[in-house]
């Protein structure tokens, strides 16, 4: 994962991370304490927690299950390319060809395939919420008490499936559809052989959206969902439950009135439990403790 671009912890996007991290909290904290920030990030009760040792298992076991299985059984993303490209050949007879530059096709694809994917995301998230069937998975990611880069794969496996094929159709489906249209004149704007906004929005931030550093965009989250919005999104508190669905874009949530600026920097407290009891320090029964994990959060 390091070493590939279209991966969330590719090592330019943890450097960017870790940038914007220091960043955001010396000017929270008006200052810059270099020692502490360094103590604060190489923290072993961070990294090494209950919490965490459910992400490093779904980790490894969701990429053992998607390697295996999920590939092996769907196919990847070029094969579904060039199967939908091909039925539509076999459907519809030659196509119209749009006398478009080259320019101004690259930037349609990577423009609408960036919303398309955006809006896709948005839909399949906000489906784990309300549908009670889809929240049984994706409770386990909500799940986690402590939020790192990694618990960006804290996924029930069938969650990861499914999420999986929603990637598949959606590029396969976009893609094969700019293939049919325009034959060998496509392509799209990438950075690394990554199509470009999605590496941008990876380099700003994205692996501070499951952390605790408070980064808020100000005027900018009326546009672009912040990490911060994200957090709240994974607030236990019953005033941030079903909010802030979105992964990039904020019209999704604007349109839904799900969304809600971060507003000022505070601590927020992780996980399905409305308390601000911590897991380290409970004052509940285990019973008790078990039956507010299994609850649902209530919907609006």
């Amino acid at each position: 994962m390091p070493t590939d671009p279209g991966r969330r912890l590719f090592w330019l996007f943890i450097l960017s991370a870790v940038i914007l991290a220091s960043i955001t909290v010396s000017l929270q904290q008006k200052r810059f304490d270099l020692a502490a920030q360094c103590r604060a990030l190489l923290n072993p009760q961070y990294w090494f927690n209950r919490s965490t040792a459910v992400d490093y298992s779904l980790l490894i076991g969701n990429n053992v299950l998607r390697l295996l299985l999920l590939v092996p059984l769907l196919g990847g993303h070029l094969a579904g390319t060039i199967a939908v490209g091909s039925w539509l050949q076999e459907t519809l007879g030659d196509p119209p060809s749009p006398a478009l530059p080259l320019a101004a096709i690259a930037i349609s694809y990577t423009l609408l395939f960036f919303i398309f994917e955006d809006l896709s995301r948005f839909s399949l998230h906000l489906a784990m919420h309300k549908i009670p069937l889809l929240w049984r998975f994706h409770r386990t990611h909500h799940s986690a008490t402590t939020l790192t880069p990694l618990t960006l794969f804290r996924v029930h496996p069938l969650e990861m499936a499914i999420y999986y094929l929603r990637g598949l159709l959606v590029f396969s489906v976009f893609s094969g559809v700019f293939v049919y249209l325009f034959r060998g004149q496509v392509s799209g704007i990438d950075i690394l052989g990554v199509d470009c906004l999605g590496f941008l929005f990876n380099a700003l931030g994205a692996n501070l959206r499951h952390s605790p550093v408070f980064l808020s965009f100000g005027r900018a989250e009326s546009l672009f969902i912040s990490p911060a919005q994200h957090q709240l999104h994974h607030s236990c508190a019953a005033e941030h439950r079903d909010i802030n669905f979105g992964t990039c874009l904020a019209i999704w949530d604007r349109m839904l009135k799900s969304w809600r600026a971060s507003g000022k920097a505070r601590p927020i407290e992780f996980g399905l439990i409305d308390t601000s009891i911590s897991e380290h320090n409970p004052v509940i029964s285990p019973d008790e403790g078990i039956k507010k994990l299994g609850t649902r959060p209530s919907f609006n």
